[in-house]
């Protein structure tokens, strides 16, 4: 789990790097310890193009831009560094670690740069970078508060845990709710480091820190992620006084910054490898949905054992599709943190079976398509279970039947020429978005989409929904009886994702899904090589394992084992 931990914190390093477009070329690093680790790793996964060295003899006559690490305790080689760099015209961000900030509680808590002036060394610093700037030098610098991660527990959450499992108690101090301090979470050194690099300005100091909490605050938050393990919380007695240590980043959150993550999520992936016996990752989700998952994939699961026992007596092929491909292939049946099942038919199979499904399904359950014209509008067909109620924050916005189900999606066939198939992919896209606003009925988006979707509603509303899905089911099977060899899933909206070899599809081999016999295409290798990546079979950094549905209310009906038993309405609506 240790490594685990680690390569989380990288990940979310990179993704945040990506995702702000951090990433520069050409820079020289100076420094050792785990942050210079840490950059060197981060840069091995994005287009960042670095050097490492050991000192400024060794940079190469072109560099132009140096990151130079050192910590308020070594710093006796910076003069030598800022002269070097204001010779050769060099930009230079210098990276000071804190090993300590004293206790201040007026000016470490409120202020920015004046903590300078409560801690010598770096009053010392900071005439340095002065006189540096003064003379010519490019300089910036960016304090980094005390490094937390999996490899310097600042926090002291090892401590925490251990006696968590070994005692079974969190012990609260009333010094506890008093002690204030702050953070720098490492993927946040790495991305606040970059944003520096590339916006910062010369001649000024930055300050980084993720989160700012008492230790109250962080033993309760351990306490709330160990309490269904039996962990208690004890109270003791002794004196209490106010402390502070910790500094402000809002120079830095001007350029721009932002933490990867919040203060819960760090302590939780961190204290994930200080834990023996107790597993809290967020892949093991079996009390979600308020504790009905395992109840909920039961219930999928015997719908999937219909919809495969309806397949083999009318010998329609199928095979399972999407996240549950994903799933039977990696883990031989639900990703532990997902909870639906998709299954995939090519076009002349999913027509034998919407016609003989509704007469041959199971009366608990019932089949949803726009044809039945019940205010159903999604771009796929679905097998739901009646009397069950299921509610996403963004399927809640519509007026349609909601219950737990299994999504089919149709493989459509598309043109062999990738630019016809572009054309045909805007026009399909063009008609989701016009169908999204008329069956919302209010304008999508934001800024100007959403003023365009305002001023089209009213022109929208001269058709009813049915019509949209109608002719969005036209477009999608106008290559029906060609003899294209490539197909897509029209109900996504990915244009070369979705583009595959017919041929991966048009034979099915038997799989095992969890405990249920089931299909998966021949082909299926090359399917999530390119919905996933060339590495699907890896898994998921630990802060993307979590539930994709964001539900805020559901009901399993009478399908809860002995639910006769009971004599309240499940959905919980008055009558």
């Amino acid at each position: 789990m240790l490594n685990t931990v680690r390569e989380n914190e990288l990940r979310l390093a990179v993704d945040q790097i990506r995702r702000k477009s951090l990433s520069d070329s050409g820079v020289c690093i100076i420094g050792e310890g785990l942050l210079k680790d840490s950059l060197k790793k981060a840069s091995e996964y994005t287009d960042s193009r670095y050097g490492f060295f050991g000192s400024t003899a060794q940079l190469p006559a072109d560099c132009k831009k140096l990151w130079y690490i050192t910590d308020d305790n070594a710093f006796a080689a910076l003069e030598s560094v800022t002269a070097f760099c204001a010779s050769r015209q060099i930009e230079l961000t210098v990276i000071v670690l804190l090993s300590n900030i004293n206790n201040d509680p007026v000016v470490q808590r409120y202020a920015e740069m004046e903590l300078i002036s409560t801690h010598e060394n770096l009053r010392q610093l900071r005439d340095i970078l002065t006189a540096a700037y003064r003379g010519g030098c490019a300089v910036k610098a960016i304090f980094c508060d005390r490094l937390f991660s999996v490899d310097s527990d600042i926090l002291g959450l090892s401590g925490i845990a251990s006696a968590a499992e070994d005692q079974g108690t969190i012990t609260i101090h009333p010094a506890d709710a008093l002690t204030y301090s702050s953070a720098l979470y490492l993927p946040d050194a790495i991305t606040a480091i970059h944003t520096v690099s590339r916006f910062g300005k010369a001649g000024n100091v930055y300050n980084a820190t993720s989160f700012f909490m008492n230790r109250y605050e962080l033993k309760s938050k351990v306490y709330s992620l160990l309490a269904r393990d039996g962990v208690m919380l004890s109270l003791s007695d002794g004196d209490s006084a106010t402390t502070y240590a910790a500094i402000s980043d809002g120079k830095l959150r001007a350029l721009g910054f932002e933490p990867v993550c919040g203060a819960d999520d760090a302590i939780r992936y961190t204290l994930l490898a200080y834990l023996k016996r107790y597993d809290i990752r967020p892949s093991v989700i079996s009390d979600g949905y308020s504790g009905k998952l395992n109840l909920l994939r039961a219930l999928l699961k015997n719908m999937l054992r219909e919809f495969d026992r309806i397949c083999r007596k009318h010998q329609i092929r199928y095979f399972l599709s999407g996240g549950s491909m994903l799933g039977a292939a990696r883990h031989g049946g639900f990703i532990p943190w997902d909870d639906d099942i998709d299954v995939g038919m090519l076009r002349e199979d999913f027509n034998r079976f919407k016609e003989i499904a509704p007469k041959e399904l199971d009366p608990r359950y019932s089949y949803q398509s726009f044809t039945n014209k019940n205010g159903y509008h999604f771009f796929f067909d679905r097998v739901t279970a009646n009397s069950t109620y299921f509610a996403s924050r963004y399927s809640d916005g519509y007026e349609m039947p909601k219950g737990f189900s299994i999504d089919i999606f149709v493989y459509d066939r598309v043109p062999d020429d990738p630019k016809t198939w572009k054309r045909i992919w805007k026009r399909l896209m063009n008609k989701r978005l016009f169908m999204n606003v008329r069956w919302k009925n209010e304008p999508r988006g934001e800024g100007k989409a959403r003023l365009v979707s305002k001023l089209l509603l009213p022109f929208l509303r001269l058709r009813d929904m049915d019509s949209y899905s109608a002719s969005y089911d036209k477009a999608t099977r106008k290559y029906e009886h060609t003899d294209s060899n490539t197909i897509m899933v029209p109900a996504t909206d990915h244009i070369y994702r979705d583009m595959m070899p017919r041929e991966w599809f048009t034979e099915v081999i038997p799989w095992r899904f969890e405990d249920v016999d089931t299909f998966m295409p021949k082909g299926y290798d090359g399917f999530l090589k390119i919905w996933y990546g060339e590495d699907y079979m890896q898994m998921l950094p630990l802060y993307k394992q979590t539930p994709y549905h964001d539900y805020y209310r559901l009901d399993l009906g009478d399908h809860i084992p002995n639910a006769e038993k009971t004599d309240f309405n499940f959905f919980g609506e008055l009558i």
